[in-house]
C-alpha cells in the first residue's frame, strides 16, 4: 500500500495500485486525456467507498465515480486521487409495478433484462445500453423519448447517495431534496450514487419503426419539432451522415403501440422516402449492439473519439447543422461518424443542474466523431471543429452537454 493510504481503514473490497490499474482508470472513451490517479476502489459495499471518501477528503484527495468509463473528456478520471470502480455494485435488488431498485453499476442492459419479462420499462434509454445506471444519473441521460418524459434524472424515484463529507444517506423529491438535486446530473462530484429507484413504465411487445430520408436539414429540423410538440411519436431522433459517399439526413421516428401504429401520423410530413418495419421492443432499444463489434473490428471503438454535444434553442439549431453538413465527411467523421438531432421539450426537464438554453423546443446536437489510433493530427484537427461548433452554439444561446470539468 503506498504511504498515501497507509493509514486507511480496512475495507472489504479492494483498493488497487498496480501500474495496469492505474493505466485503466486513466483512459476514457474519448481517448484524448489520460490522467491517473494514486488508487483504484473496487468497493464491495456503499460503506468501502464511505471510507475512502472520509479519508480522502481528510487528506486532500479527489475521489470519482468510474461507471463504464464513457465519458469522452476526463470526467471519470481523478488525477492522483481514487478513482471507484462503480462495476463492483451492480446487484438488481427489486421489480415492483412501479420501480427498479438497483445498484449504480449495474447497466441499462441489466435492468431491461429484469424488467422486460414483467413487461415493464424504464421511459428513457440512451441509445448505448451498456452504460451503467450511475453513470448517466451522473450526467443526465437524454435519448430519443426524453421529449415525452424528460431525462433519466427526471424519472428518478430515490437515491442513496455517499455525500462528500462520507455519510450513506437516502434522498429523494421529499427527502433530502437538496441532495437529490445536487447528484443527479453532478457528474458524481456533489456525492457518488450507490443505488437507484426507477420509474418503470408498461413496455410494448412490438414497436413500429420508421426511418424517413429528407432532401434538407430545414425539411427534417421542422417535422421534428412538429412531432415532439404534437407527441405523434414515442422516439424521435434525427441523424446526419455520410454513408457511401452519401449525404443521408434522416429522422427515426417510433411508435410503441404495436404493427398497427404510426402510418397514419405520417401524414403532411415532408420526407422524401421512408422505410417502415416492425420490431421487438428489447431489438430497437438494443439496435446499437451490433455495431460495437464492427467498431472494434475496424479499431474504431479502442481509438481517440473527441465527441461533442450541445444544447441549442430550435432557432439556432438549423443553422450549427447547416455548418456541419458543410464539415461531413471521413476526414472530420471517419465512415462510422454521424450527427444526431434530438429535439427536447424544455418543459419536461426538471432537472436543476441540467441548463437548458432558452425556448419551448431544444435541441440536442452531438457531433460523433471517430478518430484512428495514433493520429494525433487527425485528433486535433476533430477537436478543432468542435471548438468551432462551441462557440457558435454559445454565440447562439446554447449549452454545452456533457462538458469537460
Amino acid at each position: 500500500m503506498p504511504h498515501a493510504f497507509a493509514a486507511l481503514p480496512e475495507l472489504t473490497g479492494t483498493l488497487d495500485t498496480d501500474q495496469d490499474t492505474l493505466r485503466w482508470a486513466a483512459r476514457d472513451y474519448g481517448g484524448t486525456i489520460h490522467h491517473p490517479p494514486a488508487a483504484v476502489l473496487r468497493p464491495a459495499s456503499a460503506a468501502d467507498i464511505s471510507i475512502v471518501v472520509q479519508y480522502a477528503r481528510e487528506h486532500g484527495l479527489q475521489v470519482v465515480p468510474r461507471g463504464q468509463g464513457h465519458s469522452t473528456g476526463g470526467q471519470a478520471q481523478a488525477l492522483g486521487g481514487v478513482v471507484v470502480d462503480m462495476n463492483q455494485l451492480n446487484n438488481i435488488h427489486e421489480i415492483r409495478s412501479d420501480r427498479a431498485v438497483v445498484d449504480a453499476g449495474a447497466r441499462w442492459s441489466d435492468v431491461l433484462q429484469a424488467t422486460l419479462p414483467r413487461g415493464l420499462t424504464p421511459p428513457v434509454l440512451t441509445d448505448y445500453l451498456e452504460l451503467t445506471v450511475g453513470g448517466t444519473l451522473s450526467v443526465g441521460g437524454l435519448g430519443g423519448a426524453s421529449h415525452h418524459h424528460g431525462a433519466q434524472t427526471d424519472n428518478v424515484l430515490e437515491l442513496d447517495v455517499v455525500t462528500p463529507h462520507g455519510d450513506i444517506v437516502s434522498c429523494g423529491p421529499d427527502h433530502n431534496r437538496a441532495l437529490f438535486d445536487a447528484v443527479r446530473a453532478g457528474r458524481g462530484r456533489h456525492g457518488i450514487i450507490t443505488c437507484a429507484s426507477l420509474r418503470l413504465v408498461p413496455a410494448p411487445d412490438t414497436v413500429t419503426w420508421h426511418k424517413l430520408r429528407y432532401d434538407t436539414i430545414d425539411q427534417l429540423a421542422v417535422d421534428q419539432q412538429h412531432l415532439v410538440t404534437t407527441g405523434a411519436f414515442d422516439y424521435v431522433e434525427g441523424q446526419l451522415k455520410i454513408r457511401d459517399g452519401r449525404r443521408v439526413v434522416e429522422l427515426e421516428a417510433v411508435a410503441f403501440t404495436g404493427v398497427s401504429a404510426g402510418h397514419g401520423r405520417l401524414h403532411g410530413l415532408a420526407f422524401r422516402d421512408v422505410d417502415t418495419q416492425t420490431a421487438s421492443y428489447w431489438d430497437f432499444v438494443n439496435r446499437l449492439a451490433d455495431g460495437e463489434p464492427l467498431l472494434r473490428d475496424a479499431g474504431l471503438w479502442d481509438s481517440p473519439h473527441p465527441w461533442c454535444n450541445l444544447l441549442l434553442p430550435s432557432n439556432a439549431a438549423v443553422g450549427l447543422l447547416r455548418h456541419i453538413e458543410q464539415e461531413l465527411g471521413a476526414d472530420l467523421y471517419s465512415d462510422f461518424g454521424l450527427v444526431l438531432a434530438y429535439p427536447l421539450r424544455a418543459d419536461r426537464i426538471t432537472t436543476p443542474r441540467l441548463t437548458l438554453p432558452p425556448g419551448d423546443i431544444v435541441f440536442l446536437v452531438a457531433a460523433l466523431r471517430y478518430a484512428t489510433a495514433d493520429a494525433p493530427g487527425v485528433v486535433a484537427a476533430m477537436q478543432s471543429a468542435n471548438d468551432v461548433l462551441v462557440a457558435e452554439a454559445l454565440r447562439a444561446g446554447g449549452t454545452l452537454y456533457l462538458d469537460p470539468l
